[in-house]
């Protein structure tokens, strides 16, 4: 059998081509001895038995989470091994064998790693003596209430609408006798799920109170994250004890990067195979929607698995970079010899190829507190009032005042008739139970299907409305699926395999109005930076696309899809005008998102204002997730970030707009920081020109010449919904988008009061989605969390010092010019950006360029460079001129740059000196 380093190099080589290998980076993580204690105070026969069962003593940090567990207080056990999940089931044995009586529930943050968790308590049962066993209950939908169950096992959808809602009839008998609540991977609840978790525990606490006096013991185990006291404290309102749990031995293992490119899917699946054939145990962790597309190309091979949850393997493939680095960690100490993490071509992964040396010193992912959301809380005070009466002085505790108050005015809530204040709902609130989801603050998912009708999957409303849209390439920047139907009535959409390659982005136009600023900062360089509310109006007009057999297109819906919701945004002032068509900017600041903390990079939405010459980045679920005011507190850590992403996509036709504008903003905010910063290796790209236009057939024929910036959505008079109306159908033809977005007014939907200024209190959201379906709920006034200010001159580049303007020398001077100061960055990137602007609104509208032949030697213009000097440009850095040659009177570069390859450089756009030279003068860049 070869050993597992062998096969990956023997592979590598077998596709690489030249020096570029796809195995970019295999790193060693050395095994260590863990701690030990000699007594643990738990019954004696179960210290026993665990022991023999798992051949290990027992481990400090288990003693720290019965001695905080019997104080009372609850605990978080944070850790990178997935061991920490023993001393979970250990601590659950233990607190229930002592109270033969007592229940627990176990609140798993999916039905996948519910079946899990039922099988690994079966299984435990099973190698325990018969007077230790537990009786646990899965609670599936086909599942009958068992009156005998000491541990119930479920997922936030049967919490919410099975054992809450019916806590006093199915469930009588389980809630008296409630004592322990664990929560397992608690780190998962990210976003809107974390504004959910945090109202179901207080749900969970009051139904509990009201049958029993007992008091509730609640346990949760995470990846190692950072910032996680933070969060979980918004759960509860109150601290956790975290414990670190990483006091265990970790064996040697082998973490692999490997570059898949557009192919990543079919290399992580040979790599399976090829382990296979050597005798290896593998398991392919994914996302939901890739298990059907991993499915056809493994087949019914032995010894391999797939799905979304770690399995026991001695190799361990990650077909993608799905959940930050403390997951990547987590595969590490989960047992197996290596972990294959396989980069596909989404923004986050292209740059982390270019930085694979540094995932050992990587930090560990942000847990991201979640932001108070009106629209779940007031669906969940409805549930609330509706499984019991809701009493002032839990209205207090909950701190839900505002929402009661507008809840009662609108006809929702009702007082009622007794001497003690007690709220019940009223027919006009209907079924709060219906159509939820524990990711989303507008309503329940939707179902994908396949062309059989087989279910594939769930697309949460935020993606189902932004990037979905028909003939759409699922998941969002990955691809894998084309979009063929979609049902808004029915909440279901058809998908079809498409192993093409192909991917999509979605083409937008968007009108952001302030609501409230509710913090603000100034960025190093003078840039402002601010916090608030926004209501934003979307229309998506088209979508550009590309696969691995096609150059990239822009293509048109027959049908635009408009969008509006309120939400949290923090936003730049960036006070220069960037020329951006379809709204195609900012993703590269959201996929730095997804590199530093638990986010995709769709959960927020960039939105560029022309006119006020401003960048948003709004939350992409009505009423905020949380990542707008993160960012907005670490913003000086994700621009450099932001900039490294745009750099890596250069070379991705796809991406290749993007990456350009988002460069020009990030380099307003950043300075020459990121010119001067050293360059990070990465693959050598192809020759590549600077500013070469599009074909003019792959563009849509309406869309704004580059120089004219697209004039800004009229909002509508009517409030539509915060929960989006969606519409559209793929066209057969590019069709010219509309120029302006004006939704339909909508009389049974309205923004909340909170929202709006001297507005009368709307009615909360109906309980259907549109005509038909889904409900939506109503806001609050309540602050979000006010992120903390950071000092930016710890996290963000340093300030330049101002240098006086550069004066060029008279021309009838005869003596030679002193020495000039160093120009200024800001004003040099304005005026290369103003020449730029000229060039392409000059070619758009004289069409597409032919080159021109080279100028005879006679009218040839003063060349600066020569060839074997090494010059200085922005961006690039430093390189050396292999050729200069003139063109219509224009001298222009071929540059060798180290890393970047050759590129053609011309001075009169980027700037260019000599190394060691003085900076030119100002009327060479003009």
């Amino acid at each position: 059998m070869q050993s597992i380093n062998e096969i990956l190099q023997t592979i590598a080589r077998q596709r690489g081509r030249g020096d570029a290998l796809p195995l970019l980076a295999s790193l060693p993580f050395e095994a260590a001895r863990g701690e030990r204690i000699a007594h643990l105070p738990i019954d004696s026969e179960l210290a026993q038995a665990w022991v023999a069962l798992t051949g290990e003593a027992f481990r400090p940090h288990q003693a720290h989470a019965l001695t905080t567990l019997r104080r009372g207080e609850p605990v978080a056990l944070r850790a990178a091994s997935g061991d920490v999940a023993f001393t979970a089931y250990l601590l659950l044995y233990a607190t229930l064998l002592a109270d033969p009586a007592a229940t627990a529930l176990i609140l798993a943050p999916d039905e996948t790693l519910a079946q899990l968790i039922w099988g690994r308590i079966a299984q435990l049962n099973q190698d325990l003596p018969r007077a230790m066993q537990l009786n646990a209950l899965p609670l599936a939908p086909n599942r009958r209430p068992d009156s005998s169950a000491q541990v119930v096992i479920t997922a936030p959808a049967a919490l919410h609408g099975r054992l809450l809602r019916h806590h006093d009839r199915g469930w009588g008998r389980f809630w008296p006798r409630l004592q322990f609540v664990m929560l397992p991977e608690i780190q998962q609840y990210t976003g809107v799920a974390g504004a959910h978790l945090a109202d179901l525990l207080f749900r969970i606490q009051r139904v509990a109170s009201s049958h029993s006096t007992r008091q509730l013991s609640l346990l949760a185990t995470m990846q190692d994250v950072a910032e996680a006291d933070t969060a979980l404290a918004t759960l509860l309102g109150q601290a956790w004890r975290v414990i670190p749990a990483d006091d265990g031995p970790r064996t040697l293992a082998t973490l692999a990067i490997w570059r898949g490119g557009a192919t990543w899917r079919r290399d992580a699946c040979e790599l399976a195979s090829t382990f296979q054939r050597q005798g290896y145990q593998v398991h392919i962790v994914c996302r939901a929607l890739d298990r059907p597309l991993l499915g056809p190309i493994i087949g019914d091979l032995p010894r391999v698995t797939f799905g979304t949850d770690l399995a026991p393997a001695q190799v361990l493939i990650a077909a993608g970079f799905l959940a930050g680095h403390s997951a990547v960690r987590r595969m590490l100490r989960s047992g197996s010899q290596a972990v294959v993490l396989v980069l596909g071509e989404q923004p986050h992964e292209q740059a982390l190829a270019r930085q694979a040396q540094q995932f050992a010193s990587a930090p560990n992912s942000t847990w991201v507190a979640p932001g108070p959301n009106a629209y779940i809380l007031a669906r969940h005070v409805l549930c609330a009032a509706s499984e019991l009466p809701l009493t002032a002085a839990e209205v207090d505790a909950w701190g839900v005042h505002d929402i009661v108050e507008r809840l009662v005015k609108q006809g929702q809530l009702v007082d009622l008739p007794d001497a003690e204040v007690a709220w019940k709902p009223t027919d006009a609130a209907g079924d709060p139970y219906a159509d939820w989801s524990i990711r989303s603050a507008s309503g329940g998912p939707y179902v994908a299907r396949n062309e059989q009708g087989h279910a594939l999957g769930t697309i949460e409303p935020d993606t189902y409305e932004r990037w979905a849209f028909p003939n759409a390439a699922l998941p969002p920047g990955a691809g894998g699926f084309r979009v063929l139907e979609r049902d808004d009535d029915a909440g279901a959409l058809t998908l079809r395999l498409d192993s093409s390659g192909r991917r999509s982005y979605p083409l937008r136009r968007c009108s952001v109005t302030v609501r409230d600023t509710r913090e603000a900062r100034t960025l190093a360089g003078n840039r402002s930076l601010s916090w608030g509310r926004v209501v934003v109006a979307e229309e998506i007009y088209g979508y550009r696309e590309a696969s691995s057999t096609s150059a990239p297109a822009d293509v048109a819906l027959s049908t635009p899809i408009s969008a509006r919701w309120a939400a949290p945004a923090c936003w730049f002032d960036l006070n220069t005008t960037i020329q951006v068509q379809g709204q195609f900017i900012g993703w590269s600041l959201a996929a730095a998102l997804q590199i530093r903390a638990l986010a995709e990079f769709t959960d927020v939405v960039p939105c560029y204002d022309h006119e006020a010459r401003r960048l948003y980045l709004a939350d992409a679920q009505p009423g905020g997730n949380g990542l707008s005011a993160w960012l907005y507190a670490n913003a000086e850590e994700l621009l450099p970030l932001a900039y490294d992403v745009a750099l890596a996509c250069r070379s991705d036709p796809l991406l290749e707009p993007l990456s350009r504008v988002d460069m020009d903003w990030l380099l307003l905010l950043l300075g020459r920081q990121a010119a001067d910063a050293p360059a990070q290796p990465a693959a050598l790209s192809p020759r590549h020109v600077e500013y070469v236009e599009a074909p003019p057939e792959l563009l849509p024929p309406s869309l704004p010449a580059a120089a004219e910036p697209e004039p800004p959505l009229p909002l509508p008079e009517a409030q539509p919904p915060p929960r989006r109306s969606r519409a559209g159908q793929p066209a057969s033809e590019v069709a010219p988008p509309a120029r302006t977005l004006t939704p339909a007014p909508n009389n049974q939907h309205a923004l909340p009061l909170w929202d709006q200024a001297g507005a009368e209190p709307p009615s909360l959201p109906p309980e259907q989605r549109g005509p038909t379906r889904r409900s939506e709920q109503a806001g609050r006034s309540g602050d979000p969390v006010r992120p903390a200010r950071r000092d930016s001159s710890a996290h963000g580049p340093p300030a330049q010092p101002p240098v006086p303007p550069i004066v060029p020398a008279p021309l009838a001077e005869a003596a030679p010019p002193a020495p000039e100061p160093a120009p200024d960055a800001q004003a040099l990137i304005e005026r290369l950006r103003r020449q730029r602007q000229q060039r392409e609104a000059q070619l758009g509208l004289a069409g597409p360029p032919a080159r021109t032949p080279r100028a005879p030697a006679s009218f040839a213009a003063d060349q600066r460079f020569a060839a074997g000097d090494r010059v200085f440009c922005l961006p690039y850095g430093d390189g050396e001129v292999r050729e200069s040659r003139v063109e219509a009177g224009r001298e222009l570069l071929e540059v060798h740059f180290p890393d970047l390859g050759e590129l053609t450089i011309d001075p009169l756009v980027n700037l260019v000196r000599k190394l060691g030279s003085a900076a030119p003068p100002d009327d060479d860049l003009l």
